[in-house]
């Protein structure tokens, strides 16, 4: 990997992070005189919540990745020890692990 790969790499996950830091958030159920109204609205914040949770989830991993950039084993798999793979980094700049062994990852039962 080139210095320029790692620094399109590096803007491709700064780029994330704006993205996250610019969507505005807001917690607001009014009181509302219909209950349905309400209901609805109560519904709404509830998957505003979750979504701002799984963008917060998402924006730790891109920060994970952008510190992972400056250490020389970016770009190898954790699993397996192999090279990732350019192309796969630059669609995916968080991955961690080769096309194989995620794939392996996503198939193994999960343990309950």
């Amino acid at each position: 990997m080139t210095a320029d790969d790692r620094l399109e790499i590096r803007r491709s996950l700064e780029e994330r992070l704006e993205d996250f830091a610019s969507r505005e958030f807001s917690l607001s159920a009014e009181y509302c005189p219909d209950e349905n109204e309400y209901a609805s609205r109560v519904y709404d914040l509830h998957v505003s919540v979750s979504l701002r949770e799984r963008e917060s989830r998402m924006a730790a991993r891109v920060q994970a990745a952008l510190r992972r950039l400056a250490d020389p084993q970016y770009g190898v798999c954790r699993e397996c020890g192999e090279d990732i793979g350019l192309p796969r980094l630059k669609a995916n700049p968080i991955a961690e692990y080769c096309v194989g062994c995620q794939s392996d990852r996503e198939t193994r039962p999960r343990a309950a």
